[in-house]
C-alpha cells in the first residue's frame, strides 16, 4: 500500500477526468495527486483510509477527496479471493481547480464552492437526503461529452457545495504534510499495521522497519499522522471490529479475539473511546438505523 503521487491523464478533448471502473477488487495503492476528486462507489465495501482517518465503506459511499490528500479504499479479504458475486463499481471525477481558467471559482458566485474546497482537504463524505441527487449527477457526467459534460460537472459541484449533510475525516492539515522523504518510512507502518493488525504488536518492530529507535519512531509517527502509532492500531482495529458486528454472526468476545485484542475489557474501553458506543449499542443502532430504512 505506498502512497504515490498519481499521474491523472490530460484528455485534450475534456477539461476534467472522468472514468468508471468495474473490476473484481480495487487494487490502487495509497495515493495522492494535486487534482480534487469526486467518487461514488455504486458496489464495493470495505476500509477507507483518508488523511490519518480510518473507516468502513460499503455501496453508495461519496466522497469529494482535496488536492494532495492520500487516500486509499482497500476492499475486504472477500473480494481477493475470486468470488464470481462480488464486484466493484466506482465512478471518479478528477479536476484542478483552475480547470475552466485560472480564477474561475473565483467568481462570487462560486464562493459556496470554494468553502467546499477547504472542507476537502479534510476528506468529505456526502450524506443526507441529497446523496442520491447527487449520485445521480455524478453518472450523467460520466455519460455525457463536450458542453453537456461541463454543465453537469458544474451541477455537480454545486449540489455537493451545497448539501448541509456531510462528514469532515482527516485532521486539518494533513494534505500537503507528507514529503517525498516521509513517504517510504509512512508507507512502510501503514502496510505492517494494515497486514498484522490481528497480532500481538511489539512497536520496537515497527521502529526497525524505518531505522528508528522506538522513542524516536513515537515522535515522527505523531508528527505526521498528528496520532500516536497505538492510536492508529486500535482504530485499525475498530474499524474493522464494527464490520464484524453487522457483517457476521460472531460473538462480540469473537471478535474481541478476531482483531487483536487479547483482553475483552480493553477492546470495549477502546470500541467505546472511538465510536462512543458499546459494542452492543453500535450493534442495536445499526440494526435500527437498517430497519428504518
Amino acid at each position: 500500500m505506498q502512497p504515490k503521487l498519481e499521474k491523472v491523464p490530460l484528455h485534450l478533448t475534456s477539461s476534467i477526468y472522468v472514468k468508471r471502473e468495474i473490476t473484481p477488487y480495487m487494487d490502487y495503492p495509497w495515493h495522492y495527486h494535486p487534482e480534487y476528486e469526486i467518487i461514488f462507489v455504486e458496489k464495493s465495501y470495505g476500509i477507507r483510509l483518508m488523511g490519518n482517518h480510518i473507516g468502513n465503506f460499503s455501496d453508495g459511499d461519496l466522497m469529494f477527496i482535496g488536492s494532495n490528500l492520500p487516500h486509499v479504499w482497500k476492499n475486504d479479504n472477500d473480494f481477493y479471493q475470486d468470488n464470481k458475486d462480488l464486484m466493484v463499481d466506482v465512478y471518479v471525477i478528477q479536476f484542478c481547480e483552475n480547470a475552466l481558467g485560472e480564477g474561475f471559482f473565483d467568481l462570487p458566485e462560486f464562493i459556496h464552492i470554494k468553502k467546499l474546497f477547504n472542507h476537502s482537504q479534510q476528506g468529505l463524505v456526502v450524506k443526507g437526503d441529497n446523496h442520491g441527487e447527487i449520485a445521480a449527477l455524478i453518472k450523467k457526467v460520466y455519460h455525457t461529452t463536450g458542453i453537456e459534460r461541463l454543465v453537469q460537472f458544474l451541477k455537480t459541484v454545486d449540489a455537493i457545495a451545497n448539501n448541509t449533510e456531510y462528514e469532515l475525516l482527516s485532521s486539518i492539515g494533513y494534505a500537503n504534510s507528507i514529503t517525498n522523504i516521509d513517504t517510504e518510512r509512512i508507507n512502510k507502518i501503514m502496510s505492517f499495521l494494515m497486514e498484522n493488525y490481528r497480532q500481538d504488536i511489539d512497536m520496537d518492530e515497527i521502529a526497525a522497519l524505518v531505522n528508528l529507535n522506538q522513542s524516536s519512531f513515537c515522535r515522527y509517527f505523531k508528527s505526521k499522522t498528528h496520532k500516536t502509532c497505538s492510536q492508529f492500531l486500535n482504530e485499525i482495529r475498530i474499524a474493522h471490529a464494527c464490520k464484524l458486528l453487522i457483517n457476521s454472526n460472531m460473538s462480540i468476545s469473537e471478535i474481541c479475539y478476531e482483531t487483536g485484542y487479547n483482553n475483552i475489557s480493553h477492546f470495549n474501553r477502546q470500541f467505546k473511546l472511538i465510536t462512543s458506543l458499546t459494542a452492543s449499542g453500535y450493534a442495536k443502532k445499526y440494526l435500527k438505523n437498517a430497519n428504518l430504512i
